[in-house]
């Protein structure tokens, strides 16, 4: 009712997407994202789940009388999820720096076949090479 239905709509009637000022209705302008240390901050939060799980564990008979036993679980639960956490972020950082060192060197054409970034083709890396042994050297 109050919002505006600008957005992109398929044969069928159902949104396909939606712009990136829908909500904002192109008054403001989308902040940047923020940059940070991921793996300190997913370290940190694995941390304090740790630090709340080993200090609900001397109160579990406390916590069982009380139905609350699943505070220790949700506890246990924050630190295997902040593990996995922290291996997905390295991983995808490693993957990131090591795409960042791909883009960085220079490429040396096709594998050594076909047409050089020129569009040449030298003799280094001909194409009929492998079909034509009998031509080597």
């Amino acid at each position: 009712m109050g919002i505006r239905r600008d957005f992109q709509r398929r044969r069928d009637g159902r949104a396909t997407t939606m712009p990136r000022d829908f909500l904002t209705h192109g008054k403001r302008k989308a902040p940047e994202p923020l940059e940070g240390n991921i793996p300190v901050v997913v370290m940190a939060l694995t941390s304090v789940w740790g630090i709340l799980l080993v200090g609900s564990l001397p109160f579990h008979s406390r916590l069982a009388d009380h139905d609350a036993e699943w505070w220790i679980g949700s506890c246990g639960a924050g630190v295997l999820l902040g593990l996995y956490g922290l291996w997905f972020v390295r991983r995808r950082e490693t993957a990131a720096l090591r795409r960042a060192a791909d883009a960085t060197t220079p490429a040396r054409g096709n594998g050594g076949v076909g047409p050089t970034e020129t569009g040449t083709t030298s003799p280094e890396n001909h194409p009929d090479d492998d079909a034509h042994p009998q031509h080597r050297d």
